[in-house]
């Protein structure tokens, strides 16, 4: 690779060769393995999935011959590398103590990840420079408590984001590094930071448990991808995988790809087909609730790293535990992962060798992948619009439509008949089923969840306030579910859970379809507790028949799959916060956030608060931020998360509650008599009636 009288040789070689110092002991600490995959981790667009696991012996000679080609290259252009004794001490230190998952990664990084960017940097970007500068970082994600889960996520990307980006695109280096850095290499730097990273590390704990897991992931052939159950529902149309980058088809000629298969000419589910005869199939079992305690699968962890290599848009992935090691490869256009053989870190010759061609085959891959224009439209919420859709499907108020039946597409069959928002939200209230839809950035469910009604809804009018005892049926046709597809990432998250705004689309008998706007809650985990707990308020309001300033709720649903629970409910439009912010209002930050607003406005959420009240409900948490208000002026106190029922009516925080109120809409300090007597005021007024939901 350099000359052998190079005074550098001995230094490089030892480098290469070495490997981990061995462990002292397994972790005295050994966390339970959990599920790791979540809800959204079901809903991965088909083209992005993983479809077949290949054994790749040859990743890990390939990317040695790698690091050795790169190095002569460096050589033979005149290069030299100069030992900087100070900077590479620290990499020499022992890193004895290992206990939690982190302590894998660090150790991994200290003697092997932060080395090797070193000299990354040096063959690649600064070949002239003294100091080893390293331009690349290896990072841990996660809380402090994932952290010390069986497994933690990490990845290496360049440096310049965070604390060390002194913003303009420019890099906090020193002095000396930068003078020795070209434009192309500033370029490269550049295109890098850009994209979410280099290659991903999958960490799991120094346990018996996490060596039998790696072990366990030579199972090679077709991959059982997790995903809904749900058959015979509508199918959202699908893409092609994305290619890979040339360097990777000349760098790993095995890889052996397979020709694309052209798309079906149609992805849905024919809407020719009368609404009887379509007929959707749901689980009728839990599968999650029925194992007490959850049993190791490697296909979940796979599919788990396969997943986090879609968000990041990565290649390669390293599966360690610190005493065993998989390096893989993404390969997007066939959707297979390809999966070397264990590595040893502490026997097999060569260990940094392999992971410096790692690092290298990942820059390089990335750099032959970036794309100014994806980079441009790379957004988290990137929305994707529902085809064949158009803005009369929402338009309630449209006098001139009203009654009349129009053809929106004549491919997806889309018809829509005007109705009002009453006979709508009864439509909803009978129905027992809903199919929720991902569809933006990677999103876009290859089959939807589906939620099974728990709770009855509040909106519907009267009021039944019974029991509610789900009946399971072993199909339903169109018009006995409802479907519910969200376009954009969530657009809030708080105690309950995540928060989507939806399109809300029912199908009756005729054939006919109608859509609304909605929201829809997402609890999952510990979260469900506090959904449940903010149904219960809204039903207790409901059965007083408060519904001025309060939004309607369209009942509590459950995955039988994954025991997610989800709430529908109306739009109420922005909070002031939001308004303020848009508008460019002042917000006065003080121990509560406040803003200014109209003597009407004031008005109207002091009725809302006391309608609340009245029902003896206390909401323990206003804010600006939960005092929402739509385009029609409809103004409206939400999240009752916090809120408890007082059904003797004696407690202070009625006051308190009216305190905060005040002090967040800007009239805590107004001579304006505010205590006068409860009222039932909902007749003409009901806040969920007669408006229409923000858009």
């Amino acid at each position: 690779m350099i000359r052998s009288d190079d005074p550098f040789t001995p230094v490089l070689r030892q480098f290469l060769e070495s490997c981990y110092e061995p462990f002292p002991s397994y972790s005295s600490y050994n966390p339970d393995p959990e599920n790791p995959l979540i809800f959204h981790d079901r809903h991965i667009a088909s083209a992005l999935l993983l479809k077949n696991v290949k054994h790749a012996p040859w990743i890990t000679t390939e990317l040695s011959h790698l690091c050795e080609g790169t190095i002569k290259n460096f050589t033979a252009a005149g290069h030299k590398l100069i030992e900087n004794r100070n900077y590479w001490a620290k990499f020499r230190q022992p890193f004895e103590y290992v206990s939690y998952c982190s302590d894998v990664a660090e150790r991994h990084f200290v003697s092997t990840s932060n080395p090797c960017n070193a000299y990354a940097s040096k063959l690649l970007f600064s070949p002239n420079d003294p100091l080893w500068f390293n331009l690349i970082d290896a990072r841990l994600s996660g809380s402090y408590i994932a952290r010390r889960s069986f497994f933690c996520f990490g990845d290496t990307a360049v440096l310049g984001s965070g604390e060390e980006d002194t913003g303009d695109r420019q890099f906090k280096i020193p002095p000396e590094t930068r003078s020795t850095l070209d434009n192309r290499a500033l370029s490269n730097l550049n295109k890098l930071r850009d994209m979410e990273n280099i290659f991903n590390y999958e960490f799991f704990v120094a346990t018996k448990t996490a060596e039998a897991l790696l072990d366990r992931m030579s199972c090679w052939g077709e991959f059982k991808w997790e995903m809904p159950t749900v058959t015979g529902a509508p199918v959202l149309p699908a893409s092609l995988p994305p290619k890979d980058s040339p360097f990777i088809k000349s760098l790993f000629p095995l890889l052996g790809v397979e020709p694309l298969r052209p798309l079906p000419k149609h992805m849905g589910t024919s809407s020719r087909k009368s609404a009887h005869t379509r007929k959707v199939v749901a689980p009728l079992t839990n599968t999650r609730r029925a194992e007490a305690k959850y049993r190791i699968n490697v296909h979940h962890y796979i599919q788990k790293a396969w997943i986090n290599a879609v968000h990041t848009d990565a290649t390669f992935i390293v599966f360690s535990c610190g005493r065993q090691e998989r390096i893989a490869i993404r390969h997007r256009q066939s959707q297979t992962l390809f999966v070397s053989d264990l590595i040893d870190p502490t026997k097999i010759p060569g260990y940094r060798k392999i992971h410096l061609g790692l690092t290298i085959a990942a820059i390089k891959d990335r750099l032959e992948r970036w794309d100014p224009t994806e980079v441009k439209n790379r957004r988290p919420s990137k929305r994707k619009e529902p085809p064949g859709y158009s803005n009369i499907y929402n338009s309630m108020k449209d006098k001139a439509t009203r009654r009349k039946r129009r053809r929106l597409n004549p491919d997806l069959g889309l018809t829509s008949v005007e109705m009002d928002k009453k006979a709508f939200d009864d439509e909803l209230a009978k129905r027992d089923l809903v199919l929720f839809y991902l569809n933006y950035s990677n999103m876009s469910s290859p089959a939807p969840s589906s939620f099974r009604r728990m709770e009855p809804s509040c909106a519907s009018r009267p009021f039944q306030n019974h029991s509610y005892h789900f009946k399971r049926k072993a199909s339903y046709s169109p018009a006995k579910y409802i479907l519910a597809t969200t376009y954009r990432d969530g657009i809030g998250s708080g105690a309950v859970g995540l928060v989507y705004r939806v399109t809300v689309e029912i199908e009756i008998e005729d054939g006919s379809k109608h859509q609304r706007t909605l929201i829809l809650k997402l609890a999952i985990g510990d979260k469900k507790d506090q959904i449940i707990q903010e149904y219960e308020i809204y039903k207790r309001l409901a059965e007083a028949n408060a519904t001025y300033g309060i939004v309607g709720v369209h009942g509590l649903f459950h995955d039988m799959e994954t025991d997610a629970l989800m709430m529908i409910m109306d739009d109420g439009g922005m909070s002031l916060r939001t308004r303020a912010i848009e508008k460019n209002l002042k917000i006065h930050y003080d121990w509560d956030d406040s803003v200014e607003t109209t003597e009407k406005e004031r008005d109207a959420f002091i009725k809302a608060l006391k309608g609340i009240h009245h029902a003896h409900v206390i909401h323990q948490d206003i804010r600006i931020d939960n005092l929402m208000i739509n385009d029609a002026g409809d103004v409206f106190i939400i999240d009752f998360d916090n809120g408890s029922y007082d059904p003797l009516h004696e407690s202070f925080e009625y006051e308190r509650d009216m305190e905060e109120l005040l002090t967040a809409i800007g009239w805590l300090d107004s001579d304006d008599d505010t205590s006068e007597s409860d009222e039932d005021e909902d007749e003409d007024e009901d806040g969920g009636e007669d408006h229409e939901d923000r858009t």
